[in-house]
């Protein structure tokens, strides 16, 4: 997926707000955009999204979570189920006893989602996860905030958001251990109905009421924070200074803090210097962004090696995404799962390639014979990188 289509795929999601609209709120503070006409860009389950969920009944039953806000009884044990309608049984047990149902991992259920999430993995480059959450009516949850960015996406029924109006915290994607709940003393009311969008920056204390029936779905992500650009510059300058890679300690429970001061100091000094340099932390970003992507699961691969010609055209893989840096000589071309190494001498053809959605293979720029075209072609195809139009 090139960055352009990655775009025009978001733009499309979030209408009718912009892809603006979204930038500004990351991190920032919570937004609602209501569905647009007709409401395609968020069906992400298509007209029927139940059915689309039950029909995962074999992968996705022995999944389940749940919570409640004050339920009487434990939640049932999850099983496996043997058809749709059995998977329905078991989600309706988990209602009866006041629970709400969360079903996570579904994004390969969808083609339209797994767009949408590798839009967003190329844009921010961080990984997307997304659950879905089948509520019955009345069902309400504790004030809580996600310790992620939720995009919360209204398939089903009506839900009604209570969203609080202060900054949001932003904590870390972990929990402290003895952390009290969070208190909702200044919010906004959202009534979310099909098509409705609702973006929550992580740290936002919110709850819930179902008004009726209710299925979302939560697409979850955390933007790159000031602290991740640090640990990139760090893991990037420990490549090549050895005293960032000698031992600490030999044993935990013997660690001198005092000994240890001196030498903390001088690498964060050292790291402070090289941070100062605008091509060193480019550098360690690209670094960042290939480790991030390859890895993500790998492409599906093609079962059969493709007849490559001058005249054939191919396409990027719906789910593609890619990222070119230079590596030890090499041109590192990160695939999700893989890292394909490349000769320099290539590298027009394959920013060509990396930024083009479709094209001829006689169309690529550069000074390389039709052989090499070629047969450069054909390790993307076999990668899974790029498809033959037919």
């Amino acid at each position: 997926m090139t960055q352009r289509r990655a775009e025009a795929t978001l733009r499309d999601f979030f209408a009718p707000a912009s892809l603006e609209d979204f930038l500004a709120a990351l991190g920032r503070h919570s937004f609602d955009v209501p569905a647009g006409p007709g409401d395609a860009p968020r069906k992400l389950f298509g007209d029927e999204p139940r059915e689309t969920l039950l029909a995962a009944y074999d992968s996705h039953a022995t999944q389940l979570k749940s919570y409640g806000l004050a339920p009487q009884l434990p939640p049932p044990a999850t099983r496996p189920a043997s058809s749709p309608q059995d998977f329905r049984e078991l989600i309706k047990s988990f209602h009866e006893r006041e629970y709400t149902v969360r079903i996570p991992d579904v994004i390969p259920l969808s083609p339209r989602l797994q767009e949408v999430a590798r839009a967003l993995e190329t844009l921010l480059h961080q990984p997307v996860q997304a659950a879905a959450f089948w509520s019955k009516a009345e069902a309400k949850a504790i004030v809580h905030y996600d310790n992620r960015d939720n995009i919360a996406v209204q398939l089903e029924g009506k839900k009604r958001w209570f969203i609080s109006t202060d900054p949001p915290g932003l904590q870390n994607n972990w929990k402290q251990v003895g952390e009290p709940l969070p208190q909702l003393s200044r919010y906004r009311i959202v009534d979310a109905e099909p098509g409705d969008l609702i973006y929550i920056p992580r740290g936002t204390p919110h709850t819930v009421e179902s008004t009726s029936e209710s299925l979302h779905l939560a697409i979850l992500f955390v933007p790159t924070t000031v602290r991740e650009v640090i640990t990139a510059a760090l893991d990037f300058l420990s490549d090549e200074d050895l005293q960032l890679r000698q031992p600490a300690f030999a044993r935990a429970a013997d660690s001198d803090a005092a000994a240890l001061s001196g030498r903390v100091l001088a690498g964060l000094a050292g790291l402070a210097e090289r941070c100062r340099s605008d091509e060193f932390l480019r550098r360690a970003l690209d670094l960042r962004s290939s480790r991030m992507i390859s890895s993500l699961p790998p492409l599906q691969k093609p079962a059969a090696a493709a007849q490559i010609t001058r005249d054939t055209r191919v396409r990027h893989a719906p789910l593609a995404i890619t990222h070119l840096r230079p590596a030890l000589g090499t041109l590192d071309l990160t695939i999700p799962g893989e890292h394909i190494a490349i000769h320099p001498g290539v590298e027009p053809e394959l920013r060509f390639i990396t930024a083009t959605d479709e094209f001829r293979v006689g169309d690529i720029p550069g000074e390389s014979s039709d052989d090499v075209r070629i047969a450069l072609i054909s390790r993307l195809v076999a990668s899974g990188l790029l498809q033959v139009v037919t």
